[in-house]
């Protein structure tokens, strides 16, 4: 009885995978780790957490991760998307916008989002800093809740694109408790999937992932910006692993970076369009032939080579090359792209109020554009133009264009793909109209194709608009640069996009 007892064991555990000969235990699958903290080193200083207050692409990139619009705009498909509407819809004549609000959405102080949110951003954005925010919602006829989850807005003018509009980041959603409560810390609070931690200007920004986010959780519990104004510091802190992301490499280390089997490189033309802004409310730049001598005057292609290790394409207009409506043919109207040609640069000076030449100050806020600036400055002599170049911070800059207090300044703007995008820098009441430009045709002209549903009127419309402004020349276009991101070949999950306007809501990094 005992030796049958004995052979039934030594069967039963002959059976078990324990005792199996031959056969490999399979072990459950290894789950990847994640560092817990991302770091991405930038070139640009921001200088405040307010959505509505700031419209650089190195503030929007912030903004995309702390807080949402109704709308957003994806830049691969081009597309209108979802944010904290599910869905909208307009009147026939393009002025009533009824927007369905979700219900599931809650603010990082723990409010829970509602259609109040959204009238209060509306009545905090008529005082906003930021003209384009507050031009439009002081030019609402009337905004109402009509319950918790619904929200009408009432045009004055019929707008076709105004999904585009405010699908820009700052038409962040604010929760009006926040606000009331502090307001300065206040609009800080958003419904994005990270939330303000700490910032140093200056210096960096962390933010913390918010947990209780409506959509998919990102990976990375911090996101850790850090300012790095020079590209070869950048590079150098990727490469030893202080930071995991270097934004805008300089191209003439590009070779650097794809012989470092470590590093990965993504590279492509830049939607961002790098403009010369001439102040027509300055005495001196009112002048519009002075202007175009400035135009003909310039030489972009050296501008690029100096200012952009010759990685840029020209532009030849003030209207993105990728947008609706896009027209750069000048001579069937009978114009001229600004090509280089000092002597038609001296004639339209010779036809100014300043034939003898004239001094002028230039404003720049970052180094690289401090570079194209002291270019142009060479260039303008010949026609006897001498330019002072003033250098100051993101937030000097944002004063200056706010007051006027300039001559004119280097920048740069990225377009959505809709025409009207362009009204940005082409029509009064607006943050980034750094021309101050005001014509009041053109202001007409936007304001007919908002409403225009036939394709071939409405282009028609958007030509008339660049021809104008091409020969009153408010701005002098200069180039598309190139640009890139590097990053450790252990990061994955970021959306790196042709503005600048980079998405690293789901970046994660190995260990």
């Amino acid at each position: 009885m005992k030796k049958t007892v004995i052979a039934m064991l030594l069967i039963l555990l002959s059976l078990s995978p324990c005792f199996a000969t031959g056969v490999k235990e399979e072990q459950p699958a290894k789950t990847a780790s994640y560092k817990e903290e991302v770091v991405i080193g930038v070139q640009s200083k921001t200088s405040g957490t307010n959505p509505t207050s700031q419209t650089s692409v190195a503030h929007k990139i912030l903004f995309n991760l702390t807080h949402n619009s109704l709308v957003g705009y994806d830049e691969k498909s081009k597309e209108i998307v979802p944010e904290l509407a599910v869905e909208w819809k307009s009147s026939s004549d393009l002025k009533t916008w009824t927007f369905t609000l979700r219900n599931d959405v809650t603010f990082h102080n723990g409010q829970k989002f509602t259609a109040d949110d959204v009238l209060y951003t509306a009545e905090y954005g008529r005082t906003a800093s930021n003209a384009t925010v507050k031009s439009f919602w002081t030019g609402l006829e009337s905004i109402k809740a009509i319950d918790d989850t619904h929200v009408e807005l009432v045009l004055k003018t019929a707008n076709l694109d105004l999904l585009y509009l405010i699908s820009n980041e700052y038409f962040a959603i604010l929760n009006r408790e926040a606000v009331v409560a502090d307001a300065t810390k206040g609009p800080d609070i958003g419904t994005g999937p990270y939330m303000n931690k700490e910032f140093y200007s200056g210096d960096y920004t962390l933010l913390e992932r918010f947990d209780s986010y409506w959509g998919t959780l990102p990976a990375a519990k911090y996101l850790r910006f850090r300012y790095l104004p020079e590209g070869t510091a950048r590079l150098a802190a990727l490469e030893n692993g202080e930071i995991d992301v270097c934004q805008a490499p300089n191209n003439t280390e590009l070779d650097i970076i794809k012989a470092n089997a470590e590093l990965v490189l993504n590279t492509y033309q830049t939607t961002a369009l790098t403009f010369l802004a001439l102040n027509t409310e300055d005495p001196v730049l009112s002048d519009q032939n002075v202007r175009l001598a400035i135009a003909y005057a310039i030489n972009i292609q050296d501008v690029i080579d100096g200012a952009a290790s010759g990685f840029a394409g020209i532009a030849n207009g003030m209207w993105g090359f990728f947008q609706y409506g896009y027209f750069d043919d000048w001579k069937s109207v009978g114009q001229s792209s600004y090509a280089t040609n000092v002597e038609t640069a001296k004639q339209y000076l010779a036809k100014s109020k300043y034939p003898q030449g004239a001094t002028l100050k230039f404003t720049a806020a970052s180094s690289w554009t401090v570079n194209a600036l002291q270019i142009i400055q060479d260039q303008l002599k010949a026609i006897n133009i001498k330019v002072e170049i003033e250098q100051v911070d993101a937030a000097g800059l944002s004063r200056k264009t706010t007051t006027g207090d300039y001559q004119a300044i280097i920048y740069s703007v990225t377009f959505t793909s809709a025409g009207s995008d362009s009204a940005r820098i082409f029509t009064p009441g607006n943050s980034v109209n750094y021309a101050r430009y005001n014509n009041a045709r053109v202001n007409e002209l936007f304001n007919l194709a908002g409403s225009d549903t036939n394709d071939t009127t409405r282009k028609a419309k958007y030509k008339e608009i660049q021809t104008i402004v091409h020969a009153e020349c408010p701005y002098v276009p200069l180039y598309y640069a190139n640009s890139g991101v590097a990053h450790s070949k252990k990061a994955e999950g970021a959306v790196y996009n042709t503005s600048g306007n980079h998405d690293y809501t789901y970046i994660k990094v190995a260990k």
